[in-house]
């Protein structure tokens, strides 16, 4: 590659926003005029931009955008960890919650990268739904005789839950660790 090739692609950011004196204007012209591979260079750097992104829009509007998009994944996610609640309680005999719970926790915490976070979007529903079933006749059903033995069975059933939920954490730590180290 000649000089004058190299010094005009760097000079092509300013060219193209009309930012050059004028020396250097003339300089550019030219040799876009007398080399193929440079001026070829300047069109695809005028490819306009992508449709999706929306010049113009306000920065606070950008930002309610983005918090919309955001907000409504949040609730996605605190929504299936309430049907995960409801549907794999472990005092109902079903088994399904070893492999749900992990699997919530590893996908929430690769989402937000916050252990926290991700032990809360499962706890809490998982309590929530426990208290109901198993302190309420709000189902139709006392389990137990007193409200002492209830909250064990409630306290129980979430520390089981936050096992494999925590499992679930460390696997998406990993993970994540992993494809740091990838690239």
């Amino acid at each position: 590659m000649k000089k004058d090739c190299t010094i005009t692609r760097d000079l092509l950011p300013l060219y193209e926003e009309d930012l050059l004196q004028p020396e250097t204007k003339v300089f550019v012209d030219e040799h876009l005029q007398s080399c193929h591979d440079c001026h070829q260079i300047a069109e695809q750097s005028q490819i306009p931009l992508s449709p999706k992104i929306k010049p113009g829009l306000s920065s606070k509007k950008m930002i309610r955008e983005v918090t919309l998009r955001v907000t409504s994944i949040q609730i996605f996610f605190v929504a299936i960890a309430f049907l995960l609640a409801m549907s794999t309680s472990n005092m109902n005999g079903s088994k399904g919650f070893v492999l749900t719970y992990t699997l919530l926790g590893a996908i929430t915490y690769l989402f937000y990268r916050s252990m926290i976070l991700a032990f809360l979007i499962a706890a809490v529903p998982t309590f929530l739904w426990s208290c109901l079933m198993y302190m309420t006749d709000l189902l139709g059903n006392f389990y137990t005789e007193s409200m002492s033995e209830a909250l064990g069975i409630v306290l129980v059933s979430l520390v089981v839950h936050m096992l494999f939920t925590v499992t679930g954490i460390a696997i998406g730590f990993c993970i994540r660790k992993i494809l740091e180290e990838n690239q």
